[in-house]
Order: C-alpha cells, then sequence, then structure tokens
C-alpha cells in the first residue's frame, strides 16, 4: 500500500522558536526557503549536499515538494514569538 502522506511530512518542520518558525529541514536551522533560493540560483543537488553535508538527496526533495504545495514561508507571527519568549504558550 502507498504511503498516502507525502514525504515532505517526515522532514520538514515549523518551530517558532526555529527561525520565526520558518519551516525547516527536521534537525537543522536550514530552511526550505534557502534550498529553494539555492536551487533557483542554479545550484544543483550535489552542490547543496556539499555545502551542507548533513542533509541528505531526500531532504532537498522535500523541500522541493513542500514549496510545490504552495505552503507560506512561516504561519507564525511576531506577537506569538513575543508570546513565547514571555512564556505564555
Amino acid at each position: 500500500m502507498k504511503n498516502k502522506n507525502p514525504i515532505w511530512q517526515d522532514r520538514i518542520v515549523t518551530d517558532p522558536l526555529i527561525l520565526a518558525g520558518k519551516p525547516t529541514i527536521k534537525g537543522t536551522r536550514i530552511s526550505v526557503e534557502l534550498i529553494m533560493e539555492l536551487l533557483d540560483g542554479g545550484r544543483s543537488e550535489a552542490d547543496i549536499i556539499r555545502m551542507y553535508s548533513h542533509i541528505t538527496l531526500g531532504d532537498i526533495r522535500a523541500c522541493r515538494d513542500y514549496a510545490a504545495t504552495g505552503a507560506k514561508l512561516s504561519n507564525v507571527t511576531w506577537e506569538d514569538i513575543d508570546a513565547i519568549m514571555d512564556g505564555k504558550r
């Protein structure tokens, strides 16, 4: 049976305390936005892996899949961040 969850759901996370809630590769501070900018700028997947040896081809493909959903770069507001920093969340 084929997995119904897109690959990015296991690899892309959002945490308001990491890069202000921007989607990042799980276990890193590397944003989907950065990976997409590198790809759009002409960098190959192999180039990116050489630059960031702790990510994988699967991580890069998850970034592509995530970006293809049209999801926002962040759904966290500055008010959310302030509340978290003040211990209210």
